[in-house]
């Protein structure tokens, strides 16, 4: 497969965006010391999302994937619950590499994730302009698309 011609990127995100993103102001974004975060990078509107892997899914606001190899008793996958928004490149780290069997499958199911995600990011959208009923609202109540209000052209 022809890995440099794809429609979407996978990056870690820089030392930069730690920094202007510190989990002292911003609690929700994942940030660990030692372990830096593999996203997916990807285009929806004029913005670009930074959609992290997870090795640990626990709930369904995002894309599990179902024929990982990764030794892991969890479900690995990526959480668009977690994403976060990234228009300046500076923000953008070296490229990373996931492991064969998730790229496959990444890239065949890529437009079903575009898919999902955008539905995702409306429904926030919804939310933040207080259109959804309580039920509706639950998912969005950890999300780190609430500190990109302005990228989203939500009015405060």
């Amino acid at each position: 497969m022809n890995k440099e011609n794809k429609k979407y990127k996978l990056n870690y995100l820089s030392a930069e965006f730690y920094k202007q993103y510190s989990t002292d102001r911003y609690p929700e974004i994942e940030n660990k010391e030692n372990r830096p975060y593999m996203v997916l990078l990807i285009k929806v509107d004029s913005n670009t999302f930074a959609i992290p892997f997870r090795t640990n899914v626990k709930h369904n606001n995002c894309y599990k994937f179902q024929n990982s190899t990764r030794p892991t008793e969890s479900v690995t996958g990526l959480d668009y619950s977690k994403a976060v928004v990234i228009n300046d490149s500076i923000f953008i780290g070296k490229a990373a590499r996931i492991n064969d069997d998730e790229y496959t499958e990444l890239d065949m199911n890529y437009h079903i994730i575009i898919k999902r995600f955008t539905t995702y990011v409306r429904g926030y959208i919804k939310y933040a302009e207080g259109t959804l009923n309580e039920y509706q609202r639950f998912k969005y109540r950890y999300t780190t698309l609430q500190y990109f209000h302005k990228e989203l052209g939500i009015k405060q």
